[in-house]
C-alpha cells in the first residue's frame, strides 16, 4: 500500500462509498499519529502541508518527513500541497515527490485563475501527480463569500482537467 496519489484513494472512496481524512500535519509526530491513526482504522488517509506548515517546519524537512513515513505505512497515503499559494512551491513539491498538490489562485479573476491551473495540471499530470483546484472563497479571513453553482464548477473542472 503506502504512498499513493489522492486521486486513486478518492476513487476507491467514491466506488466503496466512504469519507478520506485529509489532515494538515507540521512535523514528524504529527505525521505519526495521523499515520498511526489510519492504521488503527485500516482506512486511507491524505497528509497535507500547507504553506505555513512548510514555512514552519523547512518544505524539505517536512516533505521528507512526510514522504519517509506515508512510504512505510500499512494504509494508502497520499502526501498533499493544501493551498499552495506560489507557481513555485507547487513545482518544488512536484519535485519533492508530493503525490498531490494544489494552487489555491482563487483570488484571481476566472480567466487568470483557469490558466494558472491549466499549467500546474499539465506539469503534474505529467508526474502522475494529482490535482486540486479551488473555484471561488468560502469562509476564512474574507468579509463576504464568493459561491459557485454547479454548472460553474462542472465548466471549472472540465476546462481544468481537474
Amino acid at each position: 500500500m503506502s504512498l499513493v496519489t489522492m486521486l486513486s484513494i478518492l476513487n476507491d472512496a467514491r466506488k466503496r462509498k466512504y469519507a478520506v481524512g485529509a489532515f494538515e500535519v507540521w512535523n514528524m509526530e504529527s505525521v505519526q499519529a495521523v499515520i498511526a491513526a489510519a492504521e488503527d482504522l485500516n482506512q486511507p488517509v491524505i497528509l497535507q502541508i500547507a504553506p505555513g506548515e512548510a514555512d514552519h517546519a523547512g518544505l524539505e524537512d517536512i516533505s521528507q518527513i512526510a514522504l519517509y513515513h506515508a512510504r512505510r505505512a500499512k494504509v494508502p497515503v497520499a502526501v498533499h500541497l493544501d493551498h499552495g499559494d506560489t507557481f513555485e512551491r507547487v513545482m518544488q513539491c512536484i519535485n519533492r515527490g508530493f503525490t498531490s498538490v494544489m494552487l489555491d489562485v482563487s483570488h484571481l479573476p476566472y480567466e487568470a485563475n483557469l490558466a494558472a491551473t491549466k499549467e500546474v495540471v499539465r506539469v503534474a499530470h505529467a508526474c502522475g501527480v494529482t490535482v486540486e483546484g479551488e473555484l471561488g472563497r468560502i469562509g476564512g479571513e474574507e468579509a463576504t463569500a464568493r459561491m459557485y453553482y454547479d454548472y460553474s464548477v462542472k465548466k471549472y473542472e472540465k476546462e481544468r482537467g481537474v
